[in-house]
């Protein structure tokens, strides 16, 4: 927005505070029913000012600590979900976006859906800041972000992510696979981990649980789990998180950490878990920087229909 005053001014002779003054009294004349950048450019063209337009931002060019991004994308999924914590019940949406160069995941809590006026298909423009999320690079709006539909025209690569299946022995660093594998063992130790209740994001004790958008908090819990999976074909240590962690636990959030606290004892977590159970796991090979070793970060569990298998087994046969 400075630069749109500038270019004004450097083109009028007009102050800046001349400019922000006419742009202030456009808001005014249009009921406040445009922003204070669009009233910036109804006030340029007005006075004769070409604005050459900003290059739009591309997905693939976003990386975790951006602030103030702005990018225009296609709608190509909204999941949204109901959630029950310790601190009581909530929303959640995860709106996948796309243009021409990949897409990335906004995620929405609570209050901020009700920003989310635009659909599935629609085309959005999309203010926020940029985290890093458990599968990559995340857009979370904050207090003044913002998500509004567009008739701008954005090219959409394919980002369609088929999880084909592999064996354990056969997966590489970076890849996006589906497993059928068994549980064979969990990791006992601490599930839980502590987030901002407004935002999710972690907030750690050493830094009196504070969050970069929130401040101090009082955290509420998330889960996660590891454990070792196997296929027959070898075994690799599997990383699960929030949802995830509970089809494998058996156990909600808040039912696990009223566990814990009845007994005071980790094991109580862990009571319902079933070893050598097979699942259907999809996820992606991460290398674990501290071990250096790969890792299956699990995105989705499924339990394994015995019809399916076979169908799969028969057409290979082929």
């Amino acid at each position: 927005m400075d630069e749109i005053v500038r270019k004004i001014a450097s083109s009028t002779g007009l102050s800046e505070d001349e400019i922000h003054n006419k742009i202030e009294e456009k808001q005014v004349e249009l009921s406040g029913l445009i922003s204070y950048e669009g009233a910036g450019h109804i006030v340029a063209r007005e006075l004769g000012v070409e604005l050459r337009k900003q290059e739009r931002l591309l997905i693939e060019n976003i990386m975790p600590g951006m602030q103030n991004v702005d990018i225009v994308g296609k709608i190509m999924r909204i999941d949204r979900k109901d959630y029950e914590s310790e601190k009581g019940k909530g929303k959640l949406a995860a709106v996948t976006l796309a243009d021409e160069s990949g897409s990335i995941r906004l995620v929405l809590w609570n209050e901020e859906i009700e920003k989310l006026s635009a659909e599935e298909g629609d085309t959005a423009r999309v203010r926020g800041f940029v985290r890093e999320g458990l599968y990559g690079s995340e857009i979370r709006m904050g207090r003044y972000g913002s998500i509004v539909k567009t008739q701008e025209e954005v090219k959409v690569a394919d980002i369609t992510r088929k999880y084909e299946r592999s064996s354990i022995a056969q997966l590489r660093e970076n890849q996006y696979k589906q497993l059928r594998a068994a549980l064979l063992q969990v990791f006992e130790g601490n599930v839980f981990y502590e987030i901002c209740p407004k935002c999710s994001a972690r907030v750690k004790e050493e830094s009196n649980f504070k969050c970069d958008e929130h401040g101090e908090v009082e955290p509420d819990h998330a889960l996660v789990v590891s454990g070792i999976i196997d296929d027959g074909t070898a075994n690799m240590r599997a990383v699960f998180f929030g949802e995830n962690a509970e089809k494998v636990l058996g156990y909600r959030t808040d039912e696990a950490r009223r566990a814990f606290m009845r007994k005071m004892d980790r094991a109580a977590v862990f009571d319902r878990v079933q070893l050598g159970r097979e699942f259907l796991l999809e996820g992606a090979v991460r290398r674990n920087k501290v071990f250096d070793r790969l890792e299956f970060v699990v995105s989705g569990v499924r339990d394994v229909e015995v019809k399916k298998e076979i169908e799969m087994l028969l057409s290979r046969m082929e």
